[in-house]
Formats: structure tokens, C-alpha cells, sequence
């Protein structure tokens, strides 16, 4: 059996990983039928490790993207 296009469909995007006390988050970045796209994945010891992304994010544009990741890490990994 052959794929479905949606699954033939690849993202490529940028690996943000912000280092925190209480654990670490990846922000996977991309761009998705025109909308700019995170997935974050918390990686922290109480949290379980899988494979959907803990939460998405999506903004007009990139800009917009960075600055609402970087306020969710900060409200929920702060630097302290």
C-alpha cells in the first residue's frame, strides 16, 4: 500500500532548544500551508516522554511565532 499525500507531505523548519531548571523544551519551527508553526515537546524528569507534541503554536507570521514561544516557555520554564 502506497502513502497518502498527506503523509508524503515533509516539514522542514528550525530546532529551538531552551535549557531551563526545570527542564528543557524543543520548539520544532515551520511553516504549514502558510501559517507559521510550533510544536513544543517538554523534556523534564515528571514528564513523560512521547511522541505528539506537548503543545502547538501557530501566528501569522515567524516573528510573531518566536515572540509567543518565548513568552509560553517563560510563563512555564522560567529562569528563575
Amino acid at each position: 500500500m502506497g502513502a497518502s499525500s498527506a503523509e508524503e507531505k515533509v516539514k522542514t523548519g528550525r530546532l529551538v532548544k531552551f535549557h531551563r531548571p526545570g527542564g528543557d523544551v524543543h520548539a520544532y519551527f515551520y511553516q504549514d500551508e502558510g501559517v507559521a508553526k510550533a510544536a513544543l515537546y517538554v523534556r523534564a524528569p515528571e514528564a513523560p516522554e512521547g511522541h505528539a507534541a506537548d503543545v502547538e503554536l501557530r501566528a501569522p507570521t515567524g516573528e510573531a511565532l518566536d515572540v509567543e514561544v518565548r513568552a509560553w516557555v517563560d510563563a512555564h520554564f522560567p529562569k528563575r
